[in-house]
């Protein structure tokens, strides 16, 4: 009671003091008003009529009141049509530049003025001095006052009410909100005072919307044809022409077409921001179908709006015409756009050439380079409907003329590969948009130039003209983090990642990363050094720009979804972190994006071998686990004298547990005089055979990413998606009948390979994110992971490897890595190690809202995270209940401060906890616990999610 009446007090202190600093205006003029900020207040409420100017409901054509379905609509924007902007506020609250203009002092403030219009070499004493003389403060001369100088410069005057400026964003928002529908809105400003401080609220009635009753399509005859001549195309093709009775006649279908997808829709309020991105959306699928010259002035897509008859339910005619004042051509030697054509029509353009050049920008002009050029031709198999069938037939496929000034260093095929557009095809922007993409991809090539325009003397083909150069062909990246977890009180991570290009002439990469920690742990012995654990890993990567397949991929795969492959090994050593891991990895994998927001990774095959150097060690670590072991020793030593003698010889603590696991007069000697013993002595054994047996995982995994923020159209509100689903010791238990037999410490029999148990089991994740993103670089950020792992055959528990954990700088923040779990479990070490804290099944959510802060480059954070890891097996202590599991959660949150070096996010985090599972259920919410002095403390890169 005395510790909760403690924190109020101070908190009340707390307040008290912000409020006086905060309510500070001794700079505001006499007839003057410190502006703080915009409030909008709604007539029109949700669910309610929308009113008239005279309290009158609008009524529709039947009478009926319409209803408003808003509450607040577009709120969020309306701070970007207001002119007039409060001091800049740190955490939402704190003017800290007002309060250090206010601290300066007022009558210097004239001096300061004069003083700091001067370049920095000018601001002396001596033209300090002249200001006090010419302002007559004479007594100062000589002084610096250095403080009361900084106060003024580094602080911000304050903001005045200006009621100019107030009526010009009432005329602002109004016409915002006439632009998103509400034609007859009205927005009136209001100056509220209170002392020396004002805000403004604009009192805003919407009114009756304008609502689209009909869409009607005005399109051009030579479109219109064009397009219902292909949908009669297709219907043959697919052999559904068999009778007129499914067919729809050219104007269903250009009703069809256009409505399909569009964003304006009929009922639907007209959005003058709905229709701009609906003409964008059309420009984007047009020019997909092959128009290459769609809108290209805007004047040919355009929305009319009938208001004649009725100004709220109005005809909507979207209208494409081409432009009267003529077409667009380009000419060809500057590259301007010229109106010289009188050609009136919609065409569809094709490629024609494509030129694709690779030159050595870095060359001496003067020396003679090789150069090979030639037309790239494969055979390629097409699939066709003939008559409603699919018929094979092979094609000559010319893609591009190729000159490549650099001789043999690259082959012509690695050049034609990248490409998405071909000779011959309509053409396509997405199309061209993939072709950057996968240039990207390959990481050999600069991009010097790439545009495509008509050909010569032609109204329907293209020229595509793509010039690339290739890059350094030796590169390197230094990296440097900093982390703590619940094993490590602190570390550094530096790392090395050396690349080579072009190994073998078809733009192989070669990358190989040298990486490391050192970190301090509490440790019985070197708990002297200020760093007495490391650990060193070297991982090695062979990628190549094609899928390495015994057969033709291309049939399989299109090359406009980059497809890319991996070769893979490594090697990671830790010294003195547990058990002195060593583990051997090495892979292949496939990599392929058929759109720009989606993702396909396959690892064919995965091999991982785990070494264990030290098992002997465990006890040392797990103190808990050593307290179990001790008292099963002490009774079975008391039945079996000898057995005493031989430990103190040699202290073999793997013999002689084998031996008491073995010992069936022992197991049931112990279960009668101490159950709970021996529980705990059989958890001891199953998270000893966890944590130290070496282990062989041989696995195929696949990886599926959706992530709308890579699209064309990426909206207000972008959604993420990972799932992942790993398979491992399939292929390994085929042989099970020639493998022989491993007894684990728990008394287990498996299957192993070379002396060493293999895994099998499957594991499913997913990760769900959603990102609402507002104006100011403002943004709301939620995550929902989940993730399964499911031993089976060959394995009675996951892998170390393959478990999961919580806690960590992007997890649940307020507890180190490995922090808790699995469930409610209170088992840990004093020295830093948690016991237990992985299991097969983890929940995870994250909130955090994202904003801007006054220094340029960096960001503040408010966030809260919550999770924890249960078993699933019937005999788990910690088993996942669905009835109680919001109960065990982890539950933690705070503040964080991120700094962006050009798209590089250095992150702090700092972290409390909220709610701790490991306390007794009735003290697990954590408030009355916090120390805001004491955070968990998070450094990392990047964002959390």
């Amino acid at each position: 009671m005395k510790l909760r009446y403690n924190i109020i007090v101070k908190l009340l202190i707390f307040v008290q003091l912000f409020l006086i600093f905060s309510c500070r205006t001794n700079k505001v003029p006499k007839n003057g008003h410190l502006f703080i900020d915009n409030k909008y207040k709604y007539v029109d409420k949700k669910g309610k009529p929308y009113l008239d100017k005279y309290g009158n409901p609008f009524l529709n054509k039947n009478g009926k009141e319409i209803l408003n379905q808003y509450k607040e609509p577009f709120e969020d924007e309306l701070d970007d049509y207001v002119k007039q902007k409060s001091n800049k506020k740190i955490l939402f609250t704190v003017p800290l530049g007002l309060w250090l203009y206010d601290l300066s002092n007022p009558a210097f403030d004239s001096i300061y003025a004069e003083y700091y219009q001067v370049g920095q070499k000018q601001r002396k004493q001596k033209l300090l001095d002249s200001l006090y003389i010419k302002y007559k403060l004479q007594k100062y001369v000589g002084k610096s006052r250095w403080f009361d100088r900084f106060f003024y410069n580094n602080g911000e005057a304050p903001v005045l009410v200006d009621t100019v400026i107030s009526k010009t964003s009432s005329k602002n928002i109004e016409q915002y909100f006439k632009n998103r529908g509400w034609r007859k809105s009205n927005v009136s400003d209001t100056i509220i005072t209170s002392g020396k401080k004002a805000h403004v609220q604009y009192t805003i009635r919407l009114g009756r919307p304008m609502i689209m009753d009909t869409i009607i399509y005005d399109i051009a005859d030579e479109m219109k044809d064009d397009l219902y001549h292909r949908y009669l195309n297709r219907r043959r093709q697919a052999g559904t022409r068999k009778s007129q009775s499914g067919e729809l006649s050219k104007e269903e279908y250009i009703s069809n077409f256009f409505s399909r997808g569009s964003l304006v829709k009929r009922g639907d309020r007209l959005d003058a921001y709905v229709i701009e991105n609906e003409i964008s959306r059309l420009e984007n699928r047009f020019k997909n179908m092959g128009y290459y010259r769609f809108n290209e002035l805007k004047d040919e897509v355009i929305y009319y709006v009938d208001t004649a008859k009725n100004v709220y339910d109005v005809p909507v005619k979207l209208s494409i015409k081409k432009s009267q004042l003529g077409d667009v051509t380009t000419n060809q030697k500057d590259d301007t756009i010229k109106k010289d054509s009188l050609v009136h029509k919609f065409k569809r353009f094709k490629y024609n050439k494509i030129n694709v050049s690779l030159i050595d920008n870095e060359a001496d002009e003067k020396t003679t380079s090789i150069v090979d050029s030639s037309f790239y031709v494969t055979n390629k198999k097409f699939v066709k409907l003939v008559d409603g069938k699919k018929t094979k037939v092979m094609v000559k496929d010319t893609i591009a003329f190729i000159v490549n000034h650099l001789g043999d260093k690259y082959k012509n095929r690695v050049l034609a590969d990248m490409l998405a557009i071909e000779k011959g095809h309509s053409y396509n922007l997405n199309a061209e948009t993939r072709t950057r993409r996968n240039i990207y991809k390959v990481n050999n090539f600069n991009i010097l130039g790439f545009n495509t325009v008509p050909e010569k003397d032609s109204d329907s083909t293209l020229i595509s003209n793509i010039i690339l150069s290739p890059m350094d062909k030796y590169s390197y990246e230094l990296g440097f983090e900093a982390f703590t977890s619940g094993v490590a009180n602190f570390g550094i991570t530096p790392n090395l990642t050396f690349t080579a290009k072009n190994l073998f002439g078809g733009a192989e990469n070669l990358s190989v990363s040298f990486g490391g920690s050192l970190g301090n742990i509490q440790s019985k012995k070197n708990n002297n050094k200020l760093f007495n654990a490391s650990e060193l890993s070297v991982q090695a990567s062979l990628s190549f720009p094609k899928l390495i397949l015994p057969i033709n991929a291309k049939n399989i795969i299109p090359k406009a979804w980059g497809p890319s492959s991996a070769i893979s090994v490594g090697y990671n050593a830790q010294y003195n972190i547990g058990l002195d891991k060593r583990s051997y990895n090495t892979g292949l994998l496939y990599n392929f994006n058929p759109t720009r927001s989606t993702i396909h990774q396959i690892t064919l095959w995965n091999l991982q071998y785990t070494q264990f150097l030290n098992p002997n060690n465990y006890f040392n670590i797990y103190e808990q686990d050593s307290r179990v072991r001790d008292d099963v020793y002490s009774l079975y030593f008391k039945q079996y004298p000898s057995a005493k003698e031989e430990y103190e010889k040699n202290h073999n603590d793997n013999d002689l547990l084998f031996q008491i696991q073995n010992n069936i007069d022992f197991q049931d000697y112990l279960r009668t005089t101490d159950l709970n013993l021996a529980n705990s002595y059989d958890l001891m054994e199953f998270r000893r055979y966890r944590f130290t047996q070496n282990v062989l995982i041989s696995s195929f995994k696949y990886d599926f990413t959706y992530d709308q923020r890579l699209g064309y159209f990426t909206g207000k509100h972008p959604f993420y998606m990972k799932a992942q689903v790993e398979l491992a010791g399939n292929m390994l238990s085929l042989f099970n009948k020639t493998l022989k037999d491993f007894t684990t410490s728990n008394n287990k029999t498996i299957k192993q390979i070379f002396g060493v148990p293999y895994s099998q089991y499957v594991k499913f994740d997913i990760d769900l994110r959603k990102f609402w993103i507002f104006t100011g670089k403002r943004s709301f950020n939620a995550r929902l992971f989940s993730g399964i792992g499911i031993p089976y055959g060959n394995s009675f528990s996951m892998p170390f490897d393959r478990s999961y954990s919580v806690g960590g700088p992007s997890d649940v923040r307020a507890w180190k890595a490995f922090g808790f779990g699995p469930g409610t479990s209170k088992l840990g070490g004093k020295n830093g190690y948690e016991l237990i804290a992985i299991d097969n099944f983890k929940l995870l959510t994250q909130l955090e809202y994202r904003f801007p802060l006054p220094s340029k480059g960096f960001e503040g954070a408010l966030f809260t995270d919550a999770g924890n890891v249960w078993g699933i097996n019937k005999n788990s202590l910690n088993k996942f209940d669905i009835k109680s599991f919001y109960k065990e959660l982890g539950i933690g949150g705070g503040w964080g401060i991120r700094w962006d070096i050009s798209n590089f996010i250095i992150r702090f985090d700092f972290a409390y906890k909220f709610h701790d599972p490991r306390r007794d259920e009735n003290d697990r919410w954590y408030f009355k616990y916090i120390n805001l002095l004491k955070p968990q403390v998070n450094f990392a890169i990047d964002y959390p999610f």
